[in-house]
Order: C-alpha cells, then sequence, then structure tokens
C-alpha cells in the first residue's frame, strides 16, 4: 500500500546521502568511531552498495506487482553492473543487503573491523557462548595436543568429549532438551555434529595455532610422524643397505644378473603358451 511505497522511498532517501557528499558514506554505517578504519575500497564497496539497493527499491516501487523483489534487485544489478560499478553475485545478495540496512537504515562494518566478539557472536559459534565450559575444554584439548593437532582429532574430541560431557552436565541440572536456545543447540549438535570444515573455523575464531602438516600420528616436519618415524626405524635397522644409491638404478638396454634374466624369459614363454589355444 501508500505505506510501503512511503517507506521505499525513505530509503532511497537515505540511500542517495552516500553519493551526494564526500562523508555521506558515513551516514550509513555504525556510530561507533570505525569509519576512520575504511580503507578506499571498502568506501567505495559501500557507495556501490547503496546505489544498488536504491536502484533495487525503485525497481520495486515501479513494478513489484509485476515481479518479486529477488527479480527486482537482479534487474538493478544488470542495469548498474553494465555502467561498470563493482559487479556482485545477483539478486540474494541484494535481499541480504536488504535484511541488513532496513533494521536501522544502515550497513554491517567489513569484516576486517568486526570484533572477536563480534565474529563469536556468529550463530555457528553460539555453542561456545550457550556453555563457556565447552570453549575451556575445546581451548584445554588443543594446548594438550598441538603435537597432533588436526581439524579430525579435534572434531572426534568435540564428539567423543566435550558434547557427551555438556549433556551429562545438562542432565544434571535436569535441564537438558528445555527448549532453551542453549539445549536446541546441544540437542542439534548431538544429533548431527558439526563438520570439519566448522571445526577448522572454530579453531581459526579462537586464535588457535597448528601445524597443516602435522598428521594424527605427529609433525611431518619435525619427522615425528608414524611414517616418517618408521623409515627412520628401517634404515637404522639395514632394512634398505642392499638397496642401490639413487641414480645407480638401471638403465635403459642395460643387462641385468643373469639369473634375473633367465627367470623373466621364462616367464614370458610362459605366458605365451598361456595363450596359445586363444581364438584369433
Amino acid at each position: 500500500g501508500d505505506d510501503i511505497l512511503k517507506g521505499l522511498q525513505e530509503r532511497v532517501e537515505v540511500l542517495k546521502q552516500a553519493n551526494q557528499s564526500v562523508n555521506g558514506w558515513k551516514s550509513l554505517i555504525p556510530d561507533d568511531g570505525k569509519e576512520d578504519m575504511y580503507s578506499q575500497h571498502a568506501i567505495l564497496v559501500l557507495r556501490h552498495r547503496a546505489q544498488y539497493l536504491a536502484k533495487s527499491y525503485l525497481i520495486a516501487m515501479e513494478k513489484m506487482n509485476e515481479h518479486t523483489w529477488n527479480a527486482c534487485c537482479t534487474m538493478a544489478g544488470e542495469e548498474l553492473g553494465d555502467l561498470g560499478l563493482t559487479q556482485f553475485s545477483g539478486g540474494k545478495t541484494f535481499v541480504n543487503w536488504n535484511t541488513h540496512f532496513r533494521k536501522a537504515n544502515i550497513f554491517p562494518h567489513p569484516g576486517y573491523l568486526t570484533s572477536t566478539a563480534e565474529r563469536e557472536s556468529n550463530p555457528q559459534f553460539r555453542i561456545f557462548e550457550y556453555f563457556p565450559k565447552a570453549k575451556e575444554m575445546f581451548l584445554e584439548i588443543a594446548n594438550e595436543n598441538k603435537h597432533q593437532l588436526t581439524g579430525k582429532f579435534m572434531l572426534e574430541q568435540f564428539k567423543e568429549k566435550i558434547l557427551p560431557t555438556l549433556e551429562r552436565d545438562s542432565r544434571d541440572k535436569e535441564c537438558f532438551d528445555d527448549g532453551s536456545k542453549g539445549q536446541k543447540k546441544l540437542v542439534k549438535l548431538l544429533a548431527n555434529p558439526p563438520s570439519r570444515a566448522l571445526i577448522l573455523r572454530w579453531m581459526g575464531k579462537l586464535n588457535i595455532e597448528w601445524d597443516p602438516y602435522t598428521t594424527r600420528k605427529g609433525s611431518a616436519k619435525d619427522g615425528g610422524s608414524h611414517l616418517s618415524k618408521r623409515m627412520s626405524e628401517a634404515r637404522e635397522s639395514g632394512k634398505y643397505t642392499k638397496r642401490r644409491p639413487k641414480g645407480k638404478g638401471m638403465k635403459k638396454g642395460q643387462t641385468q644378473d643373469p639369473a634375473i634374466e633367465e627367470d623373466h624369459t621364462q616367464a614370458l614363454d610362459n605366458k605365451e603358451i598361456k595363450y596359445t589355444k586363444r581364438r584369433p
């Protein structure tokens, strides 16, 4: 109705400010003193984002009865993209911008300006907000097992130690699966544990350092992996003493040991005899 059109027009006027003056873009970001931390590229992207979203609103005001909101965003992207503005992935991206912008007529900061606390408030990180003990256990396990720290190892520890501990504590407190946000998250993770990729993201967000070359048997860099140890033990035991030195193998056309040559010839003869009865 008229109220919707009026609301969209007001947003368009707010978005126009980003390109009406040198510092107009500052009116579209949170007022928390971080504007000086914006790079020139971040400012340019913000100005383009404002133009894309404003154009999407204008098209929606004109054609909403004919097209969906997603379609209006896609049309805006095609029109402005042809004019040289920063290319974005498409209509769904604009829909996400609108979801953030309509809350308070501002865009969120770029990821590199987001504080650790804000990053940790991500839904994928909420388990540590609801259960601080899970975060303590996760860090403790990581610090005690740096010699074998991998995403797969931490995933196993999370499934076999951390989640059962949280469930046991919740049952002791008689609050397990009581419908609260924390318990809903716990029940969901018990049914569908996180992926290895998510575990690695958690490790990154918690600033856990690990050697990407590490295996579950140890670090390959320091020769502590299972394979490295087995190879070292084999060399020390003399297992490879009869091996030819590197570069001293058989050359093309070089005659090998007569006994080996005879066995090889006999094998070829047997093979020919074996297939003499095959159909042409």
